[in-house]
């Protein structure tokens, strides 16, 4: 029995997962249909953005547990956090840095030892992995905050959150360490609101249409945020907007079942840091072609669909591929070798 509720529990997260990097990866795509073809939705974008990045940190806080942080030093669990999220940090982002200078620009020392600055000042050689910084800046916080001040934290977790906006206009520095609070809240929330998210009361429809309905409205009258950037709007309705669509994602997540948003799911970390090298490659050779053969696609969902279809269908061998042959170096424990017919049929299997 406990098996099978874990299980459970596990397949809806992977489900939500799933579901919310589906969400970055359209929030990248309208930005680029927006400056390359005649094709955007602004109101899309925030309402993607109120809710897709929070969703991350609220399953993150959900699935961190009191022995998370319990009779655990701090030098074991940043062991932890280092090797689950700083090594593939390393990894995604240098092979996508080198990636870039290797196609689209001279192959020099400078050009590669940019690259290596880049990944180590933060500054990112891929856009989304700023997240992955986020999420590890947040997690420390929430160790200490656990383990020193968890008596107070309820009354108290909402200051550092509420402060954000004084330290506007941001230096690079700054805008880290705000990134990082504003995931250590999300985090804290999906923390101390498990019981409410894991609740069977979001699989029912009329309580994902309400989440979803508030999740809109927010995104209406907060307009868009950008956690990057730590441009939050109003700091309320940004965790309102936040609470309610996730609550709403995993509430459909539980009424689901689906394989592929299953393995999506449980390899989001290779695609946050291949998607956008994806899109930016396939591009040039979709405009040159299927576009240009049709040009009412450029103007069209079809067109947005198809090219979406076509991102997540190249990156699918590539998170198998890391997940395969190296999920040490994408934050996953290292596997047992299996046999020929076993990894064929497991390919098989999420189809």
């Amino acid at each position: 029995m406990d098996n099978s509720k874990t299980k459970t529990r596990l397949t809806y997260i992977d489900i939500a997962r799933g579901i919310a990097i589906l969400l970055v990866v359209i929030g990248h795509m309208n930005q680029f249909y927006r400056n390359n073809l005649n094709i955007s939705n602004p109101q899309m974008l925030s309402f993607i953005y109120t809710l897709h990045i929070p969703l991350f940190f609220i399953i993150s806080g959900m699935l961190f547990s009191e022995k998370s942080f319990k009779d655990v030093s701090f030098t074991k669990f940043l062991i932890k956090k280092i090797k689950t999220l700083i090594v593939p940090y390393l990894f995604l982002d240098i092979t996508g840095g080198l990636f870039n200078v290797f196609v689209y620009s001279d192959v020099t020392l400078v050009n590669i030892k940019n690259v290596v600055v880049n990944t180590l000042t933060l500054h990112c050689n891929i856009g989304a992995n700023w997240f992955i910084s986020a999420l590890f800046i947040g997690e420390i916080i929430l160790y200490f905050f656990m383990k020193f001040y968890m008596p107070i934290y309820k009354y108290i977790a909402w200051i550092p959150f509420l402060l954000i906006n004084v330290f506007y206009p941001f230096s690079h520095w700054i805008n880290i360490a705000v990134r990082g609070v504003i995931a250590f809240t999300f985090i804290l929330l999906g923390y101390y609101l498990k019981e409410f998210f894991k609740s069977d009361l979001n699989k029912r429809w009329y309580m994902i249409l309400i989440s979803l309905v508030i999740t809109y409205m927010v995104s209406k009258f907060n307009g868009q945020i950008d956690i990057w950037g730590s441009t939050i709007g109003n700091p309320f309705l940004c965790v309102l907007g936040g609470l309610a669509g996730s609550y709403a994602v995993i509430g459909i997540s539980k009424l689901i079942s689906s394989k592929l948003l299953v393995f999506i799911g449980q390899n989001t970390m290779t695609v946050m840091g291949t998607h956008m090298l994806i899109i930016f490659f396939i591009w040039p050779l979709l405009s040159k072609s299927v576009f240009a053969a049709f040009p009412s696609l450029t103007t069209s969902a079809v067109g947005a669909i198809l090219f979406f279809a076509i991102v997540i269908a190249v990156d699918l061998p590539i998170m198998y591929l890391y997940d395969r042959f190296i999920p040490f170096l994408i934050g996953k424990p290292s596997k047992p070798v299996v046999k020929e017919k076993e990894a064929v049929k497991s390919v098989q299997d999420i189809a």
